[in-house]
């Protein structure tokens, strides 16, 4: 399976990424949150139209799978039509957090969401290429920390992706400077 990312366009992604949170996440809150599909809508779309003219602030990107033709048998004839590209993945990242006891700024992970029917070798890649991002806008725009967390009751081969890399986890928190994640990424082009 190949995909292409994108920055998520907030009149063509938004209601397919609440699907797919919905249906592979939503259990995960039940009982101490109540999920609002509205509150949701209205804070994708406003993220995803202000990123349009401020990367600086958040980051939202999609992956979605590359556009083909997909084989339709239709009484007896086999037709080719056009796929669409679907969604198989989705990041969001924002800036500005910090804790009561340290100066560095912080970019915390929202979400690093995948399609959980995708084999989990593909869903290590995509995940890893979300990471990867995160790093990267974390660097373009100098915030020194990163944060990745996890609310999904099991979440070690997540935060495994992350130790992997460098990540000093604790729980299920990841934490990087930047610049180390950096270095990371250029020891592996090697």
């Amino acid at each position: 399976m190949e995909w292409e990312w994108s920055l998520v366009d907030p009149l063509v992604d938004i209601e397919e990424i609440i699907l797919l949170c919905d249906e592979n996440y939503g259990a995960e809150s039940e009982g101490f949150l109540t999920r609002d599909r509205g509150l949701y809508r209205k804070n994708l779309t406003v993220a995803a139209a202000y990123q349009k003219f401020d990367r600086s602030r958040e980051f939202l990107a999609v992956a979605k799978t590359v556009p083909g033709y997909k084989r339709v048998v239709h009484d007896g004839f086999v037709d080719l039509v056009t796929a669409k590209p679907e969604i198989v993945g989705f990041c969001w990242f924002d800036r500005g957090g910090f804790t009561t006891y340290a100066p560095e700024e912080i970019s915390n992970a929202k979400f690093h969401h995948v399609r959980l029917d995708l084999s989990p070798r593909l869903r290590v890649r995509l995940i890893n290429e979300m990471i990867d991002q995160h790093i990267l806008w974390a660097g373009d725009w100098g915030i020194p920390v990163i944060c990745s967390t996890s609310i999904r009751g099991e979440h070690s081969a997540f935060m495994r992706i992350h130790e992997k890399r460098g990540f000093k986890v604790h729980g299920s928190y990841a934490w990087i400077r930047t610049k180390d994640g950096l270095e990371w990424m250029k020891s592996q082009q090697k």
